[in-house]
Parts: C-alpha cells; structure tokens; sequence
C-alpha cells in the first residue's frame, strides 16, 4: 500500500512538472495573447509535449543554420580577399579584364563562396561539391524524419478525438439506460403498492360481506368459523404469493442492475420479468377467487 502511494506520489508530480513545461512554453508562444482553452488529459499532454520537443528541435537547427551563416559569411569576406591577392600578385585589376573574364571570376568567387573552400583550385571545388551533397541530403533525411513525426503526431490527434466521441456515447447511452432502468423499477414499486393497497380494500370488503351474510342468514358461530377459516387459508396463500412477488420484484431490480450487453444477464432479466408476470395473474386470480367465494 505504501509502494502505491510513493508511486501515486511520483506520477502525480512527474504528470505536474510535464503541465509546468508545456504552460511555459505555450506562454512563449502567444506572449501577449490569451492561451486558447483545452481540455487537460494524459493524451493531450502528451501531444503537446511532443510538438513542444519538436519544436525546440525545429529552433535548435534554425540557430545551428544561423551560426553557420555567420560563419560562411566570415569565410566569404575572407575568401574574397583571397581570390583578390592573386590578382594583385600578377598585377592584374579586375577593372582591367574583359567582361567574359570577370563574368567568370565572378561566378567562380561566389561558387567558392557557397563551397565554403579555402582557395580556388579543382580540387577544392570537387570537395566543396561533394560536402555540399552531403550536406543537402542530411537535411532531407531530416526533413523527412520531421515530417513523419509530425504526420504520426496528426494521427495520434485524430484517433484521440475519434475515441473521446466514442466514450462520449457510450456516457450518454449508459445515463440514458440507468434513466430508464429507474423507472422499471419506479413503475414496479407503484404496482406492488398499489396491489397491496388493493388487497387491503378486497380484505375488508370480503369481511364486511361475511358479517352481513352471517347475521342476515343467521348463520351459527361454527358455519361462521369454518367461512373464516377458509378465508384464512386463501389468505394465507395470497400472502406468499405477495411474498413470492417481493422476492422476484428485488431479483429483477439486481438483474436490471448488470450490463445490458451480458447476454445472460438478458436471459435472466427475462426470465424474472415473465415469473414476476405469473405470480402478478395469481395473486389476482385468488384476490378474485375469493371475492367470488363469498
């Protein structure tokens, strides 16, 4: 039981430091705009955990690219000095080349440029080639690894959804079933009441009767006794059969209590409703018998 709670405990705080990440980062996001409501459950938590880790992956290369940037621009400046000094050396000016020539420098300059090389030979060009091949098709593997995530992210939302619907019905069918559950059992207090009632009135009805017959035949004290104790055992039998009636009234309010979709507990919900249907015909039929009798 300790162990349950230390692992309660720890969920508990692990499940809150995950909603602190995600609150301050969402608080980046929209800074001075409100955060749009959600609902906050274990499965949204983890989609926004996973699009938060993406995203600070998606930063994290931006700031890489940029640093990179900084870097060739450097190379660049550096470069040009470079490609200058040879010029220089042969004293040549730029100025000084036909327009074809300086086309091509030019081109060749910021070829070395984007290679990021150190000088201008083939060589050099055949390695700044093969880097930037390199390079390109690390960045696609990337990409593509980026977007199936981000494709199994969409899905994971989806099916998320589809099933918060799904548990939304079964809710609403499982209220509206205890709903009409309840008032089975409402409408089957009412009939057990009300019968009872109704014996109660034929009860005294009946022994009114009996004392009006027996003084106008004038009827002696042992004919009077035997018509009672006749009475008695008729009542005696509607009595079970009442007691009989109560006992499967309550098994068929347990049985209405089990899931509707166990199929023998439809079998014995059936079976009790067609036995409480039975002893409700007898006790009627002797409630009547009776009335008859006398």
């Amino acid at each position: 039981m300790w162990s349950d709670r230390l692992r309660e405990s720890f969920f508990s705080k692990t499940h809150s430091s995950e909603w602190s990440q995600i609150d301050r980062w969402l608080q980046t996001k929209y800074r001075n705009e409100d955060i749009p409501t959600f609902e906050r459950t274990e499965e949204s938590a983890k989609i926004l955990l996973d699009l938060m880790r993406l995203n600070e992956t998606q930063d994290a290369y931006a700031q890489e690219a940029m640093v990179a940037l900084k870097r060739l621009s450097a190379a660049y400046q550096r470069e040009d000095i470079q490609l200058k000094e040879p010029l220089q050396v042969l004293g040549l000016e730029r100025q000084l080349l036909s327009t074809d020539s300086q086309l091509i420098l030019s081109k060749l300059s910021e070829l070395a440029m984007v290679l990021g090389i150190s000088d201008t030979t083939v060589a050099s060009y055949h390695q700044g080639l093969t880097q930037l091949y390199l390079d390109t098709l690390q960045y696609s593997i990337q990409q593509s690894h980026q977007t199936r995530r981000l494709e199994a992210l969409e899905k994971r939302q989806t099916e998320a959804g589809s099933e918060l619907d799904r548990l939304l019905e079964m809710k609403r069918q499982w209220t509206l079933e205890r709903e009409t559950k309840g008032d089975i059992e409402q409408r089957t207090r009412r009939r057990s009441t009300e019968l009872n009632r109704i014996k109660t009135t034929q009860d005294m009805e009946t022994l009114e009767q009996i004392r009006w017959i027996s003084q106008s035949q004038g009827l002696d004290a042992e004919t009077l006794q035997v018509t009672l104790a006749q009475l008695d055992s008729k009542e005696a039998i509607v009595m079970d059969l009442q007691e009989q009636l109560d006992i499967q009234t309550k098994t068929l309010s347990v049985y209405q209590k089990i899931p509707p979709d166990y199929t023998l507990a439809k079998l014995k919900l059936k079976e009790a409703e067609l036995r409480l249907d039975e002893l409700t015909a007898e006790h009627e039929q002797l409630v009547t018998d009776i009335a008859e009798d006398l």
